[in-house]
């Protein structure tokens, strides 16, 4: 039995999170996973995140900790008792905070005793360290050195080989998991209902999104509905949350089952390591206009439609007004689910990381 530890910043709602529960869901017979946590989280989301992998026998370790500087100090703490007791053959690490609490773990550990263990880090976004560059700086060589890192995208394997000087690290895309799709209580009769959901950061271009929709304020064929929470909450509620065409929304558990309520994604994204959303819209005959950027313009065919270069807000404008109206949304969202379906099956994400840790624990 080859034992796996994913290590995870919070048992709750994310895109890295979904990746590393979706691996541990495999049903493999000679793998037994764990999911850790660095960080607590006690939302009503991670209580269904728990059910969720609890039922698929997934076993956790939750953090004593909710403070994030803290668990990321305090991790070596507790997780080393873990660690004795399971002895893992092959520890798998999901962004940053996960990247350096273990990596300060293995610092610290090694003064007491030989780690056998074997690491894997997947690499989640086209950019890493936004806040902590100099840290950065300290915890990269040490997955390089031990060939540890596998990126999500052919993108995100090529711009972190040319910020930290890896070579040919490879790369295995984010399974998505197709869903029963079931209706979204939210939908607004009569219009084109057109979903954003991420966080409320730079990252996926909150303020392209703010531009446009009030762009669009008075005209009435759309209704916007934006889900998530992030920095950047209190701009878009006091510039949308205010008009008539536009719901708002924190979080949705499950976003992905009421997909195909929408009539199209809007993913106006600066940056992104894997499209996510895109290709779970896909999966559900969604069509998803985007900004043609590293990583999301992956998960679309080349000659996509909808799509724009450098967010630029007159040619969302332009699709929004003259190109919606007159298009076969029925045909266009066949020809995403063909694309997703081929390239970012679930099971095939599995195997292929189950090859490297078989590989690993020899």
């Amino acid at each position: 039995m080859i034992k796996v530890f994913h290590v995870v910043t919070s048992l709750d709602l994310g895109g890295a999170e979904r990746v590393a529960f979706n691996i541990a869901k495999s049903k493999s017979p000679n793998f037994e996973y764990h999911v850790v946590e660095v960080v607590h989280s006690d939302s009503q989301f991670s209580h269904l995140v728990i059910d969720e992998l609890e039922r698929e026998g997934v076993r956790l370790h939750f953090s004593p900790i909710r403070n994030k500087k803290l668990g990321i100090l305090l991790f070596w703490l507790w997780f080393i008792h873990i660690y004795i007791k399971y002895r893992p053959n092959v520890i798998h690490s999901h962004t940053e905070i996960p990247d350096l609490a273990l990596w300060l773990f293995r610092k610290i550990a090694c003064l007491f005793f030989w780690i056998k263990t074997r690491y894997i880090r997947t690499i989640h976004n086209t950019q890493l360290w936004n806040e902590w560059g100099k840290i950065g700086s300290l915890v990269e060589p040490y997955y390089i050195n031990h060939h540890s890192n596998y990126a999500i995208s052919l993108s995100t394997k090529l711009l972190y080989e040319n910020k930290y000087g890896a070579i040919d690290v490879p790369y295995i895309y984010n399974g998505i998991e197709e869903v029963e799709q079931k209706t979204f209580n939210g939908i607004v009769k009569d219009k084109i209902n057109v979903l954003f959901a991420g966080r409320l950061e730079y990252q996926k271009g909150i303020d392209e999104l703010i531009a446009v929709v009030k762009e669009l304020k008075n005209d009435t064929h759309y209704h916007f509905h934006i889900i998530g929470a992030g920095s950047k909450s209190k701009e878009v509620q006091e510039q949308l949350g205010i008009l008539s065409n536009v719901t708002l929304y924190d979080k949705v558990y499950g976003l992905s089952q009421y997909l195909s309520s929408f009539d199209y994604l809007f993913m106006p994204s600066n940056f992104e390591g894997f499209g996510l959303m895109c290709a779970e819209a896909s999966l559900a005959h969604v069509p998803t206009i985007i900004n043609n950027c590293a990583g999301l313009n992956e998960t679309l065919p080349n000659d996509w439609l909808l799509k724009v270069d450098k967010n630029n807000i007159n040619d969302y404008i332009d699709i929004f007004t003259s190109i919606l109206p007159k298009l076969d949304k029925v045909t266009l969202g066949n020809q995403a689910y063909h694309f997703a379906k081929k390239k970012f099956g679930i099971r095939k994400m599995q195997q292929e990381y189950e090859k490297v840790y078989q590989k690993l624990a020899l």
